[in-house]
């Protein structure tokens, strides 16, 4: 008598989770699906979760739905050991691991299994597998780990997440999606076009097209890669006019999204790159090119003419050339020259934007010879005194990337000043949000020095050397509330 009015119960239970699991709000659809793990039925769990993984409509609840469902996937035996011999089988296929993938996920009553995978598809999840391993996580190895210790886990859960998310975000768009936002897009463009090149005008209607949406999608991903196509197709064309607008949207697009259309995008970089190319078009070129390579290494990163680019006569052009350098060079063997390079720059470029960005450059370079990160440590020292504040806050910031003793105090001397320039309490935040915090005494003293601030008024009184943005004040006093936020409470 008890076991059936338990089994009853059970029942009740399931049929009340399975109907809210399918609920109109994410936030009920994640708590579901936490509660759902926790059903005895591990079998009926898996598969409701399953299935709730493949139709959630939401990216940032699908990330979390994705954790509880490692979380009952791990409990379950046959389900673990099915998962670890999936990314042990198929470790250097990845076409083969998204088959797999969907096909055990079709059995589950979730979706179709994939018969045809997309190269860019399996150049993704390759290049995602990989970010997993380079964290010390080798989802090949699961089998040869203890399913209960910590490394399993966070191994198990980033390599099932990342594998679905990529998966669902290269899911194609209908026909009818997809021709809705290329005429977007083509509109947007034609409208870019009517500003001239580098206008704040031009900037405007180009950023609204290709930033990221606040509000998150499955299709953002898609859109973006046809936002990439369209501005290809620009680069390509004989119409002198419309080469910078496709650089100017494909920096854009590059910047504002995760890379898509890789090879395409470096085989038009590469056809641009000419020396004797237009100033504008030449520099949009280097802008585009290290973030092509921080998303997927290039098997031959141009450094060469990164470097020859530097004696360019245009500064915009000399700019880009330092800008990029940080991201190309680490590694290769023109490592040292660039250091040296950049260090010159540093001392000679009569331009202030690309002394700027060559500080910048040297203050973010992870080089691999402890010889030219000493070097860069020491030209950026002599930064310190500096009258021109982005010049102190690279110095600073290169000291904070290598741990330099007395980096902390030197930003907490720039927040100090009644006066000090938005970038500084900028970078605060920035610092925080990179390395997931700071010591509790540093961080304490900086948010009673951005408090007082803002009690003193200082959103209302941008400094000389405060520009764009950086001058408005609702922006100032959004800015110390932001960054309030990643600090401790004062006292």
């Amino acid at each position: 008598m008890f076991a059936k009015r338990r089994a009853r119960r059970e029942q009740a239970r399931q049929e009340d989770l399975a109907a809210r699991i399918v609920s109109p709000v994410a936030e009920v659809r994640v708590v579901s699906a936490r509660e759902i793990a926790e059903v005895r039925d591990t079998g009926w769990a898996i598969r409701e979760l399953a299935r709730a993984l493949h139709r959630e409509s939401s990216p940032t609840a699908a990330a979390e739905i994705a954790e509880v469902f490692c979380d009952a996937a791990r409990r379950d035996r046959s389900t673990r050991e099915r998962v670890e011999s999936m990314f042990a089988a198929h470790a250097d296929e990845p076409a083969a691991l998204v088959r797999a993938w969907t096909a055990f996920l079709a059995e589950h009553g979730a979706g179709a299994a994939l018969e045809k995978v997309d190269d860019e598809v399996a150049a993704e999840v390759t290049h995602r597998m990989r970010r997993v391993s380079e964290q010390g996580c080798k989802p090949s190895e699961l089998s040869r780990t203890n399913p209960d210790s910590f490394p399993y886990q966070l191994t198990f859960t980033f390599a099932v997440a990342l594998l679905h998310d990529t998966v669902r975000r290269h899911t194609p768009l209908t026909p009818a999606e997809a021709d809705r936002a290329r005429r977007h897009i083509r509109t947007a463009l034609k409208s870019a076009l009517a500003h001239p090149v580098d206008s704040d005008e031009r900037h405007r209607v180009l950023t609204a097209l290709c930033e990221r949406p606040e509000d998150e999608s499955w299709s953002d991903r898609q859109i973006a890669a046809l936002c990439i196509e369209e501005a290809l197709d620009l680069c390509r064309s004989t119409d002198q006019d419309l080469i910078p607008l496709g650089l100017e949207a494909l920096d854009l697009t590059l910047h504002h999204n995760d890379v898509y259309r890789h090879d395409a995008v470096g085989e038009t970089l590469d056809g641009l790159c000419a020396p004797d190319q237009d100033p504008i078009v030449l520099s949009k070129v280097l802008s585009c090119y290290p973030a092509l390579h921080a998303d997927r290494p290039l098997d031959a990163p141009p450094v060469e003419m990164f470097l020859a680019a530097l004696a360019h006569t245009h500064p915009t052009v000399r700019a880009n050339a330092a800008a990029g350098l940080d991201t190309l060079a680490p590694g290769l063997p023109q490592e040292t020259r660039a250091v040296a390079a950049l260090i010159d720059v540093l001392d000679h470029d009569p331009d202030v934007e690309v002394v700027r960005c060559a500080s910048y450059a040297l203050a973010t370079i992870a080089c691999t010879e402890e010889a030219n990160a000493r070097a860069a440590s020491t030209a950026l020292a002599g930064l310190t005194g500096s009258a021109d504040p982005a010049l102190r806050l690279a110095s600073i910031e290169g000291a904070l990337n290598r741990g330099e003793p007395g980096a902390f105090d030197r930003l907490t001397a720039e927040l100090r000043r009644p006066d000090v320039e938005a970038m500084f309490v900028s970078h605060v935040g920035h610092h925080c949000e990179r390395t997931g915090g700071v010591a509790e005494d540093v961080g304490v003293a900086w948010a009673r020095l951005l408090e007082q601030l803002r009690q003193d008024g200082w959103a209302d009184r941008p400094g000389e050397h405060d520009d764009g943005d950086d001058t408005d004040p609702s922006f100032r006093a959004f800015l110390l509330g932001f960054v309030l936020e990643s600090l401790p409470a004062p006292a």
